[in-house]
């Protein structure tokens, strides 16, 4: 029995035999158009484990024509990177072609570390393939990702991997029939991860009387979660699933990142911000129960912190939505600066007084329904909070109309309706400024004990 291991024995060597990435490998994909000319240029692939990118790097080195050097950001410091590339440089094999240097977990240099490619990618001395499972745009330095075309690769589907576990399988037992029911479990419990897959069949085959229970026993539950796709993209789906107010999808998310090992407190920070952006004064409340499951996470940790979280989920996913909040600090942000006005300056020294600050400020609590103005005469009339669910305009129906003036409409409409009827709502809420709520309030005690106020909901026919 060989001692490679199965996914290494059945690594594809021509880009026929790669599964997959049609975006990158078909007719007018990227990587097809950008090698079209026998060129090589320097590539950054990113996307999930498994999913291929160290084989591209060697098909592609071959095909163009150039050597292939492998260097790993796991093991590997930034002093062997430089002593690596300036070896290969004084190599006589690569005077006149220069290599493919492939560098695994590109990510795990720092932003300094990286700098030592960029000479040699400039001369021309070294073309770069690097490999990661992380967002280039957050760990690779500008000046590398402007030199190197960013590829994306994207988890592998069940019927690639069940197309190379058979593939496998015909090269290792051709002889026996394949196990169809392992096959079926290995591509889906893969999720994604080809040498996963790859590796669930060895296990298979050295096992001395394999079944599928046996093999799930062995292998355990995938852990469908990495940098690349649990980390950016879960919280993304987890945050736009709570936005769009479906529980069960938010639940479901937090069900991938807690298995996936993801910080309770990183979730509990997603939730918080989802109920202030997304909810806001639509239901106050949201926010409090967020930054209480928080607190919960804080203090209880996993795995008992799933229910506060889940209950917080819950809320927030069922809460109105409304992101006037957001809107009005950002409106806010936008605005010109413009000069304080005199009447709200600090005038707590006579200097300041004696300048003018304070000079024609109303102590509001004298008279809560003077009005004032506040912003400045260049932005003075300008909304930047514009409510947009009915709970947030609550605040503005608490302003209730003027008693006289009330009293006034009310004495005519009784005078011409002495046996009742409609109320003129609209109207009156036009002419008074103030919501209907806030009239039907003042109208509860002006109708005393004379009229009894109904409320009404009718259906009617469409």
């Amino acid at each position: 029995m060989s001692h490679i291991p199965l996914p290494e024995r059945h690594r594809p060597t021509t880009l026929d035999e790669v599964v997959g990435q049609a975006h990158l490998l078909g007719p007018r994909g990227a990587l097809t158009r950008l090698t079209a000319g026998g060129r090589l240029p320097s590539m950054v692939m990113w996307g999930p484990p498994g999913t291929g990118k160290t084989t591209l790097a060697r098909i592609l080195a071959e095909a163009t024509g150039h050597g292939f050097m492998e260097f790993s950001g796991a093991g590997g410091s930034a002093a062997e990177l430089k002593k690596f590339l300036t070896d290969s440089r004084a190599m006589p094999l690569f005077r006149t072609v220069p290599p493919v240097v492939f560098l695994d977990e590109i990510h795990r240099f720092n932003r300094s570390q990286q700098d030592i490619l960029l000479p040699y990618l400039e001369r021309g001395e070294a073309i770069l393939i690097g490999a990661t499972t992380e967002n280039p745009a957050f760990y690779l330095n500008p000046a590398l990702r402007s030199r190197c075309q960013l590829i994306a690769l994207k988890a592998l589907e069940p019927p690639h991997i069940l197309q190379v576990l058979k593939r496998a399988w015909a090269r290792e037992r051709a002889r026996e029939p394949e196990p169809a029911d392992v096959f079926e479990w290995l591509s889906n419990w893969a999720g994604g991860d080809l040498r996963s897959a790859l590796s669930g069949l060895e296990t298979w085959l050295e096992m001395p009387e394999p079944d599928l229970e046996s093999l799930q026993g062995a292998l355990g539950g995938r852990m469908m979660f990495d940098r690349a796709d649990g980390h950016y993209d879960l919280a993304s789906a987890f945050q736009k699933s709570l936005r769009g107010s479906d529980a069960d999808a938010a639940l479901y998310y937090l069900s991938r990142m807690i298995r996936g090992g993801e910080d309770p407190r990183f979730i509990a920070r997603r939730l918080m911000v989802c109920a202030a952006e997304d909810v806001g004064n639509a239901d106050p409340q949201a926010f409090l129960l967020a930054e209480a499951a928080s607190r919960a996470v804080e203090q209880i940790g996993w795995p008992e912190a799933r229910i506060p979280l889940a209950q917080a989920i819950i809320y927030v996913a069922n809460a109105p939505k409304s992101n006037a909040t957001v809107l009005a600090v950002d409106a806010a942000l936008a605005a010109d600066d413009a000069p304080i006005p005199e009447a709200i300056r600090d005038a707590h020294t006579a200097t300041a007084r004696k300048a003018g600050h304070g000079a024609g400020y109303h102590y509001s609590h004298d008279d809560y329904d003077r009005e004032q103005t506040f912003l400045p005469d260049k932005l003075r009339g300008t909304a930047f909070y514009e409510p947009k669910r009915p709970q947030e305009r609550s605040w503005r129906d608490r302003q209730e109309p003027e008693a006289a003036s009330l009293a006034i409409l009310w004495q005519a409409w009784v005078e011409a309706n002495p046996e009742g009827g409609e109320l003129p709502l609209e109207a009156w809420s036009a002419e008074l400024g103030c919501s209907r709520e806030a009239l039907a309030r003042a109208l509860s005690r002006q109708a005393g004990g004379r009229f009894k106020l109904l409320r009404r909901l009718e259906a009617r026919p469409l």
